[in-house]
């Protein structure tokens, strides 16, 4: 980006654009290239804040914005310059869905970028576009009602229709729709607590210091969640020093499933980029051994750097296939974390462009690679240790029934209660789920991500 990106008035709009065309023409995973471009050119907070808001929410709604812009255009979408589509794109969800955008301010910058990135005659096209839409009279009916809900999840909420069949499936109705809603929302800022330097009430005490609210929320005692705007929480001191980590809440239950003893032997089979690995480390007092995977050495880096950062000593992370690791580790470890690989359908408001790269085919096939590892920890494990197997998707496939096919052929094992967790939870048939040895995790039930979270011990005798 050029130094006009880096001064002027709409400098929001251009970051977007740039992140937007490196998604639709490289592939590039949002929150990365955002990312990228943020640190690269500093811009306001204000200003980032909007970048990122159109970034999210241009992608979260695209479906929805081609459909619109179908009813306005000459030509097929799939005809146009990427670089005019990203435009028309991004600015469409201004206008259509942000209450405090200016129409003039919009078109205006529309134009600019259009004339900048791709030609003049399009320019024109872009600013009729826009200017035919604002003149539309009955914008609401430009997309599907509720009355005709697969349609309307598909198009207006922005769904493929694969998941859109699939979610009609597995859930009711209104709870598919609810998902839907909710996958569609900005993802909570949570944080862990890094227990090894201090509780919750202190960490809260001190990002108020700086002028971060954030107060307890979720299940865990270690689970804060970030009120209003945060700025880049990377930067603040709190950070720095190791007081805590940015993580979901319910991916903050899983260490706790497995609630491994101070001086134990474990194994963290997908480790990257560290945050159960450091949770486990807290929980053992970061005393003992945990061993931690991952398939790819650049990944490795991320949980030395979150472990360093953490001052936690007691992780050895290792690049290695978790699936065949060597013959030393044979019934080595007294407890085994197996965060699977997984289709993540329970993280899609935290990964908005994710739904889009996803195939119904997928889950069959991230099963299979779940079930290999599954099968390669029980004999990692000593006679009488724990697995827990977690991932952070909705699917019974990659799910309940990878439990019970693991079951069937490792009888050596059986499900073992996770108390912590029953503890915590309020609803009585979650705190029974979680004594029988396993739970699902659902936004539309739990205010969370979508997590499963099972836990498996082998027998003493095997």
């Amino acid at each position: 980006m050029n130094a006009a990106v880096q001064s002027g008035g709409h400098t929001a709009r251009e970051a977007a654009y740039l992140a937007l065309i490196e998604v639709e023409q490289e592939g590039a995973y949002a929150n990365l290239a955002l990312k990228r471009l943020l640190a690269t050119y500093t811009l306001p907070a204000r200003e980032a804040r909007l970048a990122s808001q159109i970034v999210y929410g241009t992608l979260r709604r695209k479906f929805a914005l081609d459909h619109i812009l179908a009813q306005f255009l000459h030509q097929p979408i799939g005809k146009l310059m990427p670089e005019a589509l990203v435009v028309l794109r991004l600015s469409l969800f201004q206008l259509h869905y942000l209450d405090h955008a200016e129409p003039y301010a919009v078109t205006d910058e529309a134009v600019k970028l259009a004339k900048k990135y791709a030609n003049p005659p399009l320019a024109r096209m872009v600013n009729a576009v826009l200017r035919n839409y604002l003149r539309c009279s009955d914008r609401a009916a430009l997309l599907p009602d509720r009355a005709d809900l697969p349609r309307y999840l598909a198009i207006t909420l922005s769904y493929p229709r694969w998941l859109v069949d699939y979610l009609l499936a597995i859930f009711p109705p209104a709870e598919a729709l609810r998902f839907c809603e909710l996958a569609n929302q900005p993802a909570g800022l949570f944080l862990r607590v890094n227990t090894l330097r201090q509780d919750r009430p202190a960490l809260c005490a001190a990002l108020r210091e700086e002028g971060i609210e954030a107060d307890a929320a979720g299940f865990a005692p270690e689970t804060a969640r970030i009120r209003g705007g945060s700025g880049d929480l990377a930067h603040c001191r709190a950070f720095r020093n190791g007081g805590f980590l940015m993580q979901g809440a319910a991916s903050q239950l899983v260490a706790h499933a497995l609630a491994p003893a101070p001086g134990s032997r474990v194994l963290d089979l997908c480790a990257a980029p560290g945050g159960k690995t450091t949770h486990l480390a807290a929980l053992m007092g970061d005393r003992g051994e945990i061993h931690a995977f991952d398939l790819y050495a650049h990944k490795i880096k991320l949980i030395a750097d979150n472990a360093a950062r953490l001052g936690i000593r007691s992780i050895r992370p290792q690049a290695c296939d978790a699936a065949c690791l060597p013959p030393a580790y044979r019934q080595w470890a007294d407890y085994i974390l197996l965060d699977a690989p997984c289709s993540g359908l329970g993280v899609l408001d935290a990964r908005p462009d994710s739904r889009y790269h996803k195939q119904r085919g997928d889950i069959a096939e991230l099963a299979k690679l779940a079930r290999r590892l599954l099968d390669a920890a029980a004999g990692y494990l000593r006679p009488g240790g724990l697995l827990c197997f977690s991932t952070c998707t909705i699917t019974r496939e990659e799910n309940q029934d990878q439990v019970r096919a693991f079951l069937a052929a490792h009888p050596e094992f059986r499900p073992a209660p996770m108390t912590a967790l029953a503890a915590w939870l309020p609803q009585a048939e979650d705190r029974a789920a979680a004594l029988a040895g396993e739970i699902q995790l659902l936004p539309q039930r739990h205010g969370c991500e979508g997590f499963f979270i099972a836990l498996l011990q082998k027998g003493a005798g095997a």
